[in-house]
């Protein structure tokens, strides 16, 4: 197969899946957007136990919080290599002196599924470096392509959801952005 059949394929099957024609919306029942955190090509992020954010990018290691809405730390001088696992799963916070699940470009993806089996997240590649990213009621069946507020729908996005399920971030070159869930 030659990679034309292989887009035209693929096409077709996500427009027989997907409304192509369903509008990119900014709430989805149960969520609606919280904040954006503006800062440059996040290659790692984690979530502490507390729904506060680690960013980690080229120039350092940044904690948002997401009560205040800000960044509450940054550490621009540490040398972050000892930092990291060797499988790029796993960052420790000396900061915090607590090791914490990551994803990203050096840390894999983040948590797709919510706890109580209800809400999925997932990317759907419309066509070359175009990426969006979508939320499923699993319950219900319905799906929302979600609006960016900050980002960009090219170049790599990395999704997911915080340990209380509370939040899900949706990581991209531009920076993070950030939903929060009504109700449970």
């Amino acid at each position: 197969m030659v990679i034309k059949d292989l887009i035209e394929s693929y096409k077709s099957d996500l427009s027989g899946l997907y409304s192509l024609n369903q509008e990119i919306v900014s709430v989805a029942e149960e969520w609606n957007y919280y904040s954006s955190i503006p800062i440059n090509s996040p290659i790692v992020t984690g979530w502490f136990d507390d729904d506060n954010l680690l960013i980690i990018n080229i120039d350092g290691l940044f904690i948002y919080d997401l009560n205040k809405q800000e960044i509450v730390f940054e550490d621009y001088d540490s040398d972050l290599k000892p930092g990291i696992s060797n499988d790029n799963l796993r960052f420790y916070v000396k900061e915090k002196n607590i090791e914490i699940d990551v994803f990203g470009i050096r840390g894999g993806g983040g948590n797709l599924l919510t706890k109580d089996n209800r809400w999925s997240l997932r990317l759907i590649n419309l066509s070359w470096n175009i990426v969006v990213p979508l939320i499923t009621n699993l319950r219900t069946g319905k799906f929302y392509f979600l609006k960016l507020n900050q980002l960009f729908y090219e170049g790599d996005i990395k999704i997911g959801f915080s340990k209380s399920d509370n939040y899900f971030a949706i990581v991209g070159d531009g920076g993070v952005d950030v939903y929060q869930r009504l109700s449970s």
